[in-house]
């Protein structure tokens, strides 16, 4: 039975690796358009939608791993039959570690750097707005008045943020740290498989 539990909380994890891994897609892609969109200066508004995604949307995936905990702890684990399957198994918590610390890095950039630094140069009620627009917090910030109004910010100011380097280097950075995290996601995906089918092969 631990092996038929650890089975399915790895199916769960492909599924989790599957829906969010677009969600950071979408972020990296964001920063790539933004990063290529402000080097040409060829735009009358500010992209306010891409701004949101680089430096305000983020998450965590959650993995379950209490079943995983559970046959490491158990004589199940040392009494597999399959030679590969041990060591696969074995390497999971450090592989989901790998996974999860990225987007936890991710998390606390977000909140000690892009947003502070974000929030200094542009109004930041709008990007908390469309980064969580289709989440549970939408009817919240659609409820906020003049949410939608940058008249704080004229698109002459904004050419002139866009072009320093310093905002440039923080898209990329972003960039780069979502490209990492779904490197990890990718990499993490294929060893959960390969465990899948190996538990599979045990246990029939």
């Amino acid at each position: 039975m631990a092996l038929e539990r650890l089975h399915e909380e790895i199916k769960s994890n492909v599924v989790a690796i599957d829906d969010n891994s677009p969600r950071h897609d979408n972020i990296y892609s964001a920063g790539v358009q933004l990063l290529e969109l402000i080097r040409s200066d060829n735009f009358e508004t500010i992209p306010i939608t891409l701004i949101a995604k680089v430096f305000v949307d983020g998450f965590t995936t959650d993995y379950s791993t209490s079943a995983l905990t559970s046959v490491l702890n158990q004589q199940t684990f040392q009494g597999l039959q399959n030679s590969e399957l041990r060591p696969v198994i074995s390497s999971l918590p450090a592989e989901y570690l790998d996974a999860k610390e990225d987007e936890i890095t991710v998390i606390q950039r977000l909140d000690e750097h892009w947003l502070p630094y974000i929030s200094q140069k542009l109004p930041v009620g709008p990007l908390w707005a469309v980064a969580y627009k289709g989440s549970e917090w939408e009817s919240y910030f659609a409820a906020i008045k003049g949410l939608h109004e940058y008249d704080d910010v004229s698109i002459d100011e904004f050419k002139v943020l866009a072009s320093s380097m310093q905002f440039q280097n923080e898209i990329v950075n972003r960039i780069a740290y979502e490209n990492l995290i779904l490197v990890e996601q990718k990499e993490l995906r294929v060893i959960l498989v390969q465990a899948l089918k190996l538990i599979e092969e045990e246990i029939k």
